[in-house]
């Protein structure tokens, strides 16, 4: 009798410790919201969550890769934006000098060509969360800078392409280097005739390490009077060699030359001739910015595509991980009606076996 009693205990106790067991573990249901709260509770459960969680931290990184390249992108938009209109307003302002006005108002619209310079060179040198964006990977320092020996404006930058990752194996330039933004899309050589019947040619020099496209401009015949040759690299300097022109002078400020009537025709040369490059730079810059636009696409369909793919796992990991906060409340209820009706018949049951026991 003795050890029937005692196997009846042990058989008890255990019973009671299992229910006591689902209670805490549906008390801990509620309070973590998880099913699986630990990884003996489901092994491969648990290894699926994780798995799930892996792949929405990395979606999740690769969302704002994408979107911190929009915002770079759409700064550079605005740049590119405001770039060509500039230059749209100076290829104006030079055409008024092609057009004989060279009154009084040529110190004023030099002016303005050097207000269009500047806006421009701002334009270059953009900043974006403390970067230059149009630096190529040299992002801490200025895309382009005066250089006082030579008047002109420099590329400090180089060709570096920053690539973003928007997708396991898959990549994207965020930026565009300056050079080839604000230096000239001119191939080797060109020839024109300006208004007036002057020949004019457009010779190209491209810097492979910095993609710099030099362009000298040879205006007329070798011995001529009014033979003129200068270069330019950038819009800047193209601006710049305007707003000297409207004075007849060079970008050093001395005059074209000793003839002031040789330095006005060479000077009317110079805006007319820079006219025509600098429609050819605003064509290369508004192309530029149609390929930026045609990334900023990829972008918004590849960030559609990769909240998908979050919600849908983030879907599949609560479906395998989180708890049923209904169904867990009402199993709990269970399991203490059922434990407070385990612990009354155990008592019956302890008090027969010990009566008997006593017999």
């Amino acid at each position: 009798m003795r050890i029937g009693s005692l196997a009846i205990y042990e058989q008890l106790k255990r019973a009671v410790q299992e229910d006591i067991n689902e209670i805490s573990e549906k008390n801990t249901m509620l309070f973590t919201g998880k099913k699986i709260n630990k990884p003996s509770d489901d092994p491969v459960g648990a290894v699926r969550a994780m798995d799930y969680r892996v792949s929405i931290q990395q979606s999740e990184q690769y969302k704002s890769n994408m979107m911190g390249a929009g915002i770079f992108m759409s700064v550079a938009d605005k740049a590119f934006t405001a770039s060509a209109d500039v230059l749209d307003k100076l290829i104006n302002l030079a055409d008024k000098g092609v057009n004989g006005d060279t009154s009084e108002n040529r110190n004023q619209f030099s002016l303005e060509a050097a207000g269009y310079r500047d806006v421009l060179l701002s334009m270059a040198n953009t900043k974006f969360g403390g970067r230059h964006i149009f630096s190529g990977f040299k992002t801490d320092q200025q895309a382009f800078t005066f250089n006082a020996a030579t008047n002109t404006y420099d590329y400090n930058g180089d060709l570096g392409l920053i690539n973003v990752q928007i997708d396991k194996g898959m990549t994207i330039a965020q930026n565009v280097p300056g050079s080839n933004v604000f230096s000239f899309g001119l191939g080797a050589s060109m020839s024109s005739v300006l208004s007036d019947g002057t020949t004019v040619s457009y010779t190209a020099a491209l810097n492979p390490v910095n993609g710099v496209n030099t362009i000298t401009i040879e205006i007329g015949n070798a011995g001529d009077p009014n033979h003129d040759t200068f270069s330019v690299s950038n819009v800047m300097d193209v601006a710049n060699t305007i707003s000297y022109a409207w004075k007849f002078q060079e970008v050093d400020g001395n005059a074209l030359d000793a003839s002031a009537a040789i330095s006005k025709e060479k000077g009317l040369h110079r805006m007319d001739a820079l006219s025509a490059l600098a429609d050819t730079a605003r064509t290369k810059i508004l192309g530029t910015q149609s390929e930026v636009g045609g990334r900023g696409v990829v972008l918004n369909d590849q960030i559609a595509r990769t909240d998908q793919n979050i919600l849908n796992w983030e879907n599949a990991r609560a479906k395998t991980e989180d708890a049923d906060i209904n169904q867990v409340f009402v199993e709990l209820k269970q399991a203490e009606v059922a434990l407070e009706a385990l612990r009354s018949s155990s008592a019956n049951v302890l008090s027969r076996s010990l009566f008997d026991y006593l017999k």
